[in-house]
């Protein structure tokens, strides 16, 4: 979900119960603080870490901040330790436009030839895209020379695959004689529109003559991954803090 709210100060709380394992958690706005408080370990014992603490650009992100009950007898004295595994891990989405990129999992050598992706491309038939990262110039030659960095038109085959057209004649790709693919390359699409009705989301007709694609967009989910030094014993109750910062002025290096 993207922050609507910029440059104002923004909080949220959650409450939940833990299963003793690592969990991922969403906001609604880009944090830059959240304090986990174990309401369960909130007690007198020794070892207890009542509260983990999570900054936005801290140095060492994978880390968790921790207050800890040191003095079980005086119930008043702790400490703060570094937690330096299973503590937390930024997982934002990255967001953007859907479909743009996909990575390349199979090229063939036939006429047309036909491009397989590693996840479920989302593009449509006609629409332009560009293939790179391919080529003998790599690090470790990855075949397909013929194609690195050039347009093409594609036709659908279905969800993982695509054959290649000539972007000006309309021509399939005829790869037969190609460099043999071996792996690794990128799928860029250029074009989401290229005319009013194509590509569309259903058949052209009478009645639906202009049914264009929608342009879709991906917003960034922002998540923390808190592991499982933060979420510590099966059952433990937390109360979770997020903050969001209206300004954060640099006040530089202090002079006396």
């Amino acid at each position: 979900m993207s922050d609507l709210f910029q440059g104002q100060t923004m909080t949220a709380a959650y409450k939940f119960i833990s299963a003793g394992t690592a969990h991922t958690f969403s906001f609604d706005f880009q944090p830059d603080k959240v304090v986990f408080n174990n309401l369960t370990k909130w007690t007198a014992t020794a070892g207890g870490d009542p509260i983990s603490v999570w900054f936005r650009g801290q140095t060492t992100t994978a880390h968790a901040f921790q207050e800890t009950v040191i003095d079980s007898a005086a119930a008043q004295s702790f400490n703060f330790k570094d937690a330096t595994t299973n503590g937390f891990t930024v997982a934002d989405t990255e967001g953007g436009q859907e479909s743009s990129q996909k990575l390349i999992d199979a090229i063939s050598q036939a006429d047309p030839c036909v491009v397989s992706t590693s996840t479920a491309h989302g593009f449509q038939t006609n629409q332009i895209v560009r293939i790179t990262d391919l080529g003998s110039d790599m690090p470790t030659a990855r075949g397909m020379d013929q194609l690195n960095n050039n347009r093409y038109k594609i036709v659908v085959i279905d969800s993982d695959d695509f054959s290649l057209k000539d972007v000006i004649t309309g021509e399939p790709i005829d790869s037969t004689a190609f460099t043999a693919y071996v792996s690794g390359g990128r799928v860029t699409l250029e074009t989401h529109v290229i005319s009013l009705n194509n590509p569309q989301v259903t058949p052209y007709s009478n009645s639906n003559p202009y049914d264009p694609n929608p342009y879709n967009y991906a917003p960034i989910v922002y998540q923390l991954t808190a592991g499982t030094d933060v979420m510590q014993s099966d059952g433990d109750v937390f109360l979770m803090e997020v903050y969001k910062f209206g300004q954060v002025t640099d006040l530089g290096d202090l002079l006396t």
